[in-house]
């Protein structure tokens, strides 16, 4: 959170999105690292931390949403940014975010790693072979790199309907990736027209 000269700080709550494997969640991590109090939050590790968590995966998941919405709304009350890496094929969840930042009169902003599948699945195949993460070798589990392809066609689908989401090329450098993405959230906010 970056106040401009007699601006008032505004809290940012940011999707960051993109197929597995593109980088969502070590940048965000990074990104955080480096804005007071800012939080990471991984809603992988929330739904891993659930118990047999594997046995029911859409409940699992829709749970960690449901937690994460709560730390999140939490962290923007108080004033502080919320940085999410995850992907999201559908809008749903998307929704609960960009309805829960308006809540807490922070600023939404939507981006998206992009790659190509085959760049998608060298990295899902390097990330199977030496996770950097446990929630990396869990996910591992139920996505691997048969599946780049149809991951980057449904977040293309998606990004077709979200004219304002930031695309990002996951290929670029992480610091240069860190980079735009603190000056697209410390840019300041173009007030949209409505009809």
């Amino acid at each position: 959170m970056t106040a401009l000269a007699g601006a008032v700080n505004v809290p940012v709550l940011l999707l960051l999105n993109g197929a597995p494997g593109s980088g969502k969640s070590t940048l965000a991590a990074l990104l955080a690292a480096r804005r007071p109090l800012a939080l990471a939050l991984d809603v992988d590790q929330l739904k891993h931390s659930l118990g047999d968590w594997e046995e029911d995966l859409p409940a699992a998941g829709l749970q960690a949403r449901r937690l994460a919405l709560a730390l999140a709304g939490r962290h923007l009350a108080d004033g502080h940014d919320v940085l999410i890496g995850q992907y999201l094929a559908r809008t749903a969840f998307l929704d609960q975010l960009e309805a829960l930042a308006e809540e807490h009169g922070a600023r939404f902003v939507e981006a998206a790693l992009v790659a190509d599948p085959s760049t998608l699945a060298e990295r899902l195949a390097a990330r199977r072979a030496a996770p950097d993460r446990p929630e990396q070798a869990a996910n591992d589990r139920h996505v691997g790199p048969a599946d780049a392809a149809v991951h980057a066609t449904a977040l293309d689908r998606l990004l077709a309907g979200r004219p304002r989401a930031h695309r990002l090329e996951a290929a670029r450098p992480r610091e240069e990736l860190v980079t735009a993405l603190s000056r697209i959230l410390d840019a300041p906010e173009i007030p949209q027209e409505h009809p």
